[in-house]
């Protein structure tokens, strides 16, 4: 951001990583536990809790020394202000600082504190206690606004994440090629990728066409299980976690985007969908489902194709409809492109935070 104002991050360590500089911003890396233990702020610290309770003492431990390493922090470069992302747990870890050094907190909501505060009382009963501190509150979507205000109604603005690709029309189908289908994302529940094998199946029958899964997680060996089952093998690729050049290649090259996502049996789901943002940003048309926060990405036939969740018929129906119209399917990547690039430019986005911190301070 060009605009005077001086920044630093305050992030935990992962595996004994340490703090350095990026480009004019210190970015400090706080320690909290044994080096092999310091694995909690990837893949989903809740699951890990889930499958490994004993994650329990090294997350104690992140809250407590997290907040005792940013108190003295602040003391030492003395902030103009605190901004707070997932402010649970952060919030806990930054409200000794800020009101000892009174410093105004900023909280910025993401959805996943807000599946913890309906599944665990006292995380609503923390965050209904911290929410009235903060001098301005913002969320990533529509969806995950509605979360925070039954938690506990205040003023609070959505800003949703900015591009994280550079924005570029797509190159001309090669004719006769096979359509190719792209998902990426974590394979756990809420992604619904059993859905959209189910889906290639039905596609499948009528035409061909492939499909390439971009991501791991816990349920690989389920999803390349039900493969085997409905006989996909030839037509789907897994291809685990690419780095930033090859997955833009994965969507350049792709006809149609997919993310089939679902309410989970925990209460979770997408709190805005960035990979469709991405997808977008390529031109791409996107077949998506109508949950969470994906409304506020995709409007249905303006800039892609929302269905129902769970339901394999809608998702091959959307996807087959855009295969037989390739004009109409151009038509709608086009617009998705031009609609990111004004809605999640950041430009945008960095003039709406310096709103925010303008008046805070």
């Amino acid at each position: 951001m060009s605009t005077g104002a001086r920044f630093s991050i305050f992030a935990p360590a992962y595996g004994g990583s340490q703090s350095y500089e990026l480009e004019g911003v210190s970015v400090y890396r706080f320690r909290y536990f044994w080096r092999r233990f310091e694995t909690l702020v990837r893949d989903g610290a809740p699951t890990k809790l889930k499958r490994q309770p004993l994650y329990l003492i090294p997350a104690i431990c992140y809250v407590i020394l997290g907040a005792w390493q940013l108190f003295w922090l602040c003391h030492k470069i003395r902030p103009n202000l605190l901004h707070v992302h997932w402010p649970f747990p952060h919030g806990l870890m930054a409200w000794p600082a800020s009101k000892l050094f009174t410093i105004p907190m900023v909280f910025s909501f993401h959805g996943g504190e807000l599946l913890l505060s309906q599944r665990f009382g006292f995380v609503a009963h923390i965050l209904r206690w911290l929410l009235p501190q903060a001098a301005g509150v913002t969320t990533n979507s529509s969806f995950t606004k509605g979360l925070v205000t039954q938690l506990h109604p205040c003023p609070l603005q959505v800003i949703p994440y900015g591009l994280t690709v550079e924005a570029k029309a797509p190159s001309p189908r090669v004719s006769g090629q096979v359509p190719t289908l792209l998902f990426v994302g974590r394979l756990d529940e809420r992604k619904g990728v059993h859905y959209l094998l189910d889906a290639l199946a039905i596609l499948l029958t009528e035409r061909n066409v492939r499909l390439r899964i971009v991501g791991s997680g816990i349920l690989e060996t389920e999803l390349k299980a039900q493969v085997n089952h409905l006989a996909l093998a030839p037509h789907v690729n897994f291809l685990g976690f690419l780095s930033k050049a090859d997955l833009v290649n994965e969507y350049a090259s792709c006809d149609i985007f997919v993310l089939p996502a679902i309410v989970d049996s925990k209460g979770d789901t997408e709190g805005l969908g960035i990979v469709m943002i991405e997808a977008l940003a390529h031109g791409k048309p996107v077949v998506a489902t109508d949950v969470g926060g994906i409304p506020d990405v995709i409007r249905s036939g303006e800039t892609g194709c929302l269905v129902p969740e769970k339901n394999s018929r809608a998702l091959a129906q959307a996807i087959s409809n855009l295969l037989d119209r390739p004009a109409w399917a151009a038509q709608l990547g086009h617009q998705g492109l031009t609609d990111i690039q004004v809605r999640f430019s950041w430009p945008r986005i960095i003039a709406l935070w310096q709103d925010i911190y303008q008046r805070v301070l």
